[in-house]
């Protein structure tokens, strides 16, 4: 069985979702970022959330993670296959939604509550601000009102975009996404599959 280690509103509720989305049976071990335990510091010295344990194999990636599941648990209409038109649309969201948005979230989030009080708002608290905004329109616009980000459905690709909207709450910056990505993250949010994952502590 799968071991997740696993925060709530951290990257670890990709891999929940999808597992949940799969029907793939795991199991979830505490990982604090303020206070992380000997053994979460032993499985992953970086300290960062999620890690999953699948025998000897040890992952870090939260993406990375949901390819290895679809992978190894599959087929799943949540992967598009390269034989499909999307596919190339749902590589990108699939990348995108870590490298291109949730990324530049971290430095956001840690000067948030890490910072000094002086320099909780300096420059690249504003640019990094500004980086994620604009990212966000682009997938508003490509979306252009879809529900899915590729191939017509709902796959993988949405749940690595989608958890955006979670890290923009830690960011203080819910409220300044775009309508159109609020629109398609509540849709998304309505999945049985999120609302179980969403609901692990």
């Amino acid at each position: 069985m799968l071991k997740i280690y696993h925060s709530q509103g951290a990257r670890s509720l990709r891999v929940l979702w999808l597992c949940e989305e799969m029907g793939v049976p795991y199991e979830t071990a505490e990982a604090s970022f303020m206070k992380p335990s000997d053994e979460f510091k032993a499985v992953n010295p970086l300290r960062t959330v999620p890690v999953m344990q699948d025998g000897d194999v040890t992952m870090i990636e939260s993406v990375a993670m949901m390819i290895y599941i679809m992978a190894k648990h599959g087929p799943t209409d949540l992967e598009v296959k390269p034989n499909e038109a999307g596919y190339a649309d749902y590589l990108q969201y699939l990348m995108f939604g870590e490298a291109g948005l949730a990324a530049y979230g971290n430095p956001l989030v840690g000067t948030r509550f890490m910072a000094p009080a002086d320099q909780k708002e300096n420059w690249t608290a504003g640019y990094l601000k500004g980086a994620i905004m604009k990212r966000l329109q682009w997938v508003a616009d490509k979306l252009g009102g879809r529900p899915y980000v590729a191939a017509d459905r709902f796959t993988a690709a949405d749940i690595s975009v989608a958890y955006i909207a979670t890290g923009a709450k830690f960011a203080g910056i819910a409220d300044e996404m775009p309508e159109g990505i609020k629109t398609y993250v509540q849709n998304l949010w309505q999945r049985p599959a999120y609302i179980r994952a969403a609901a692990v502590k």
